[in-house]
């Protein structure tokens, strides 16, 4: 049976992304999506599944940028919802709402099982050694599988795709899932941004214990590709904590290596990069991917994706032609991810409360966040750009591509991944995005760098820890109070942490790029009024 015939029958385990980006929560905001293309199936807390017909063609986003003002022109199907009462000093006063494009068609169905299938990363570790290298690389190897997948497949975790080569050798690549797909509340989501992947040690040290095998054949050849780029990226981008995510980094060590009108890689970098570069990324559902107008939490990669969508997978994509056929292909993995239903919330609602913090979120947060509506008709979503003195968070990632590396535009622009994609470092100015909040219950840590473990927080810049780890990574326990993972405050950081303390697993928000300091909007309501707030996020 093919994985596109099986989509239905195994729907409860179906979400899916492939790029890694991070989200910025706005002070009790959220959003939802719908979809006429696509019929979804909620079978439990954080779980969502979506049944593709094999004639969809993807998801018109019935909201584009629009200013929530009213003064903007707009492509919306709605006009903007009033927004309950005047606020002067509202966020989205000086804020630019990114214009959002239509997707070009494709088929959702194909979208998953190239996901499932296909080499987009060009290089990886023979079947073979697989079995040596899994447990030496720890969370970037592991994982559950998916019975249902086909032959070998089912075998590896599902981050991971066997692949026979021209010669017949077998070899087993990455894919999006090794930061895509995670567990919540036992079951697996494909799609949710994976918070427990581990990323503090080098992956290129450890690979060094595998054995390495001559190059006598293709999977061989690909091999050693695989351990010449991770010396390279392996050492430049470990984490700090573990549960963030490295992406950003990988792609300015990726771009700093490349030729940007042959691909070819460099062993010299064009750029050097500071050796102190510290960009911790929180990956967001994929969910959100029909209604964001730009990719990335710093309103980076505008227009059509794809550009930065292949760049981000393809490690040792060398060749402009190759990178052609990823491209064209991955017209359906855009279409499968904005066919993609959120969850829904799994418990009780207070209904009276909810409908109290619907008021309260839209006077204070649905110029940022946009409208919602129990249907999912008529939603609005203004991709509203913040600058990152109004936002306030920790403006390392904004800075970085505004500031320190203004070559990574002129390089994008000049590249072939430019002929597809805006890459937009600075226009009209650095600052965060706004995200769309849909489910936003099931995607704790929040902020773009995965600072602050709960909602609660989130609304109450007050109570957020300055040191904390989280109590476990049992995907089990969750706090649905606060709506985030259970931690535990701390009265020391990584540098204090004691001998036999694992520093790894401290969140220092005094660390570099690691701050969760500002979105103070939530400060100024009351603590009923935070309650309701969230209460109203359970709703939408």
């Amino acid at each position: 049976m093919s994985i596109a015939s099986r989509v239905v029958s195994f729907a409860s385990l179906m979400i899916l992304p492939c790029v890694a980006c991070s989200d910025e929560p706005a002070a009790g905001s959220s959003a939802t999506d719908d979809s006429d293309a696509v019929d979804s199936t909620t079978t439990g807390p954080g779980s969502t599944t979506t049944g593709a017909d094999s004639t969809a063609t993807g998801v018109t986003p019935t909201t584009t940028g629009v200013d929530p003002t009213g003064a903007g022109d707009s492509e919306s199907s709605g006009d903007p919802p009033p927004l309950g009462c005047v606020n002067p000093e509202a966020p989205w006063l000086q804020g630019y709402p990114i214009p959002r494009e239509e997707s070009l068609p494709g088929d959702p169905v194909i979208g998953l099982e190239t996901l499932l299938t296909e080499d987009y990363v060009s290089c990886g570790i023979p079947w073979e050694l697989f079995p040596i290298a899994q447990p030496l690389l720890g969370t970037y190897a592991d994982g559950p599988s998916l019975a249902w997948r086909e032959g070998k497949n089912a075998q590896v975790p599902v981050g991971w795709n066997v692949l026979e080569m021209k010669d017949g050798s077998e070899l087993v690549a990455p894919n999006c899932f090794n930061c895509h797909s995670a567990e919540f509340n036992g079951e697996l989501i494909l799609g949710l941004g994976r918070h427990d992947a581990d990323f503090t040690s080098d992956l290129f040290a450890l690979m060094q214990l595998v054995p390495s095998l001559p190059a006598l054949n293709d999977a061989g050849k690909a091999f050693n590709k695989f351990i010449q780029r991770f010396a390279v990226v392996g050492p430049a981008s470990i984490m700090l904590t573990a549960g963030t995510n490295p992406a950003i980094e990988f792609a300015f060590i990726l771009l700093s290596h490349r030729d940007p009108v042959t691909l070819e890689w460099l062993d010299e970098p064009i750029q050097e990069l500071p050796e102190d570069m510290m960009i911790p990324a929180d990956p967001p559902p994929w969910w959100h991917a029909r209604k964001k107008a730009s990719q990335f939490a710093n309103g980076m990669s505008r227009g059509d994706h794809r550009g930065t969508m292949i760049l981000a997978s393809s490690l040792c994509t060398d060749t402009v032609a190759e990178a052609a056929v990823i491209l064209d292909y991955f017209i359906d993995v855009v279409a499968y991810l904005e066919s993609i239903e959120p969850p829904q919330y799994p418990y009780p609602v207070d209904e009276e409360l909810a409908a109290a913090g619907a008021e309260v979120f839209q006077c204070h947060c649905a110029g940022c966040h946009g409208s919602y509506t129990a249907d999912g008709e008529n939603e609005y979503y203004p991709n509203m750009l913040i600058p990152v003195d109004v936002i306030g968070t920790d403006p390392v990632f904004a800075n970085y591509g505004a500031n320190e590396f203004n070559y990574l535009e002129d390089w994008f622009e000049s590249s072939f991944f430019g002929t597809v994609t805006e890459l937009g470092v600075t226009e009209p100015f650095h600052g965060y995005v706004a995200p769309p909040l849909d489910s936003v219950w099931a995607s704790a840590p929040y902020f773009h760098n995965a600072s602050v473990p709960t909602l609660e927080l989130v609304l109450d810049s007050g109570a957020r820890p300055t040191y904390w780890k989280r109590v476990d990574f049992d995907s089990t326990n969750y706090d649905w109070s606060a709506l985030g993972w259970p931690y535990e405050e701390l009265d020391h950081g990584q540098d204090q942490a004691g001998p036999f303390e694992q520093r790894n697993l401290i969140y220092d928000t005094t660390k570099p790029g690691h701050s969760n300091g500002g979105h103070e909007f939530g400060d100024a309501l009351t603590q009923q009024e935070r309650a309701a707030v969230l209460e109203y996020l359970k709703t939408i």
